[in-house]
């Protein structure tokens, strides 16, 4: 069996983890080939050893050329603008669409949504990362029948590993530079609302002038951060550590993890950090609204102000103050990561699609 993996992002992230890891874990009869933007996301791509076609930019033709170069048994196409493709490619070879992410065009009436809806007839199957995005869906009666709820694939066991043994091998000096009082982990981008971290700490740091916050990331946004950064004269308190190969690093160092999104999929790097007993404070969209709780940290923001700033802080200064509540919620990231854990499940799942879809065309 050949499943070809299709998506235009050339960047790493959320997404792009996860078709890394089923690509990895795939068995040896099923072959797979990763179609992919030309950019960052090559650097993981090649450490995993990964098959893969990298071009300018991934578009219909391109797809019908590779098609015709490896012939393969089944599409996966990784979020909306892909997955559209690829039923204007080809209607004989079933396409799953994965989606990793809810925007708001997917909840009302619009074009978009009314084009996807339409589509929805041609896939063999929809893999979703959580209920919230099948049932918010204008068109998720033209879903109907047809999804897999999957969660995202995590390891807590890997994560934990890679942050905590990384650091026994390193002396106390260089530990010391991996540690913080809060941490953000993400791109920096609009959605990813590193701004918003930098005024959270700013307002933070009028109760705690000592406190020490770390930003690990890189993206457009990063020469903003720094110049904010400067304004509000929080340069011995805000390090950029910039991108990480190894971020779980300053997940273990840290105290609490800081996610103010404006727009998430699933939201990965919270639940990674979870698996080092790290409170979590996110704001009120996507995945975050599933995978964290108030035993494991907060949400701090409403449906009519997802992110919200004073929440932000005050939560801090609880966990900076009290640490009752701090042991609490520590101990409860630990046990939601352990619930979260779901790595081998969520692979076997995707094994059955493939060979279930597989035998529809054989």
């Amino acid at each position: 069996m050949i499943v070809l993996h299709i998506s235009k992002s050339s960047m790493y992230s959320g997404m792009e983890n996860v078709a890394i890891n089923i690509i990895k874990s795939m068995p040896e009869d099923i072959r797979c080939v990763y179609l992919t933007a030309t950019g960052s996301v090559e650097t993981k791509l090649l450490d995993n050893n990964i098959e893969y076609i990298a071009v300018e930019k991934v578009d219909e033709k391109v797809i019908k050329e590779v098609i015709d170069d490896i012939k393969p048994d089944i599409l996966h196409a990784y979020e909306y603008d892909v997955s559209l493709m690829c039923t204007k490619v080809t209607d004989e070879i079933p396409i799953i669409s994965h989606i990793y992410s809810l925007p708001k065009w997917v909840q009302k009436i619009g074009p978009k949504a009314v084009v996807y809806g339409g589509a929805c007839k041609n896939f063999a199957r929809i893999i979703l990362p959580n209920k919230a995005v099948e049932e918010k869906a204008w068109f998720k009666d033209k879903m109907e029948g047809k999804t897999d709820i999957l969660g995202v694939p995590f390891d807590a066991v890997k994560v934990f590993e890679k942050g905590y043994l990384a650091g026994t091998e390193m002396s106390a000096e260089k530990l010391a530079a991996f540690k913080s009082d809060l941490l953000f982990v993400g791109y920096l981008t609009e959605n990813k609302n590193p701004l918003e971290f930098i005024k959270i700490v700013k307002e933070v740091s009028k109760n705690h002038p000592d406190i020490k916050a770390t930003i690990v990331g890189g993206g457009d946004l990063g020469s903003e951060c720094l110049k904010l950064i400067e304004k509000l004269e929080l340069s011995n308190n805000i390090k950029m550590a910039g991108m990480q190969y190894n971020p779980y690093i300053y997940m273990n160092q840290t105290k609490i993890m800081v996610a103010p999104s404006k727009f998430e999929g699933y939201g990965l790097a919270v639940v990674e950090a979870m698996a080092f007993g790290k409170p979590i404070l996110a704001s009120r969209v996507g995945g975050f609204i599933v995978t964290v709780d108030d035993c494991c940290g907060k949400i701090c923001g409403t449906e009519k102000k997802p992110v919200d700033k004073e929440a932000f802080v005050s939560n801090i200064e609880e966990l900076l103050t009290n640490s009752e509540i701090y042991r609490m919620k520590s101990d409860g990231a630990r046990k939601r990561a352990k619930a979260l854990n779901n790595f081998d499940a969520y692979m076997e799942e995707v094994v059955k699609i493939y060979e279930d879809v597989y035998k529809t065309v054989k």
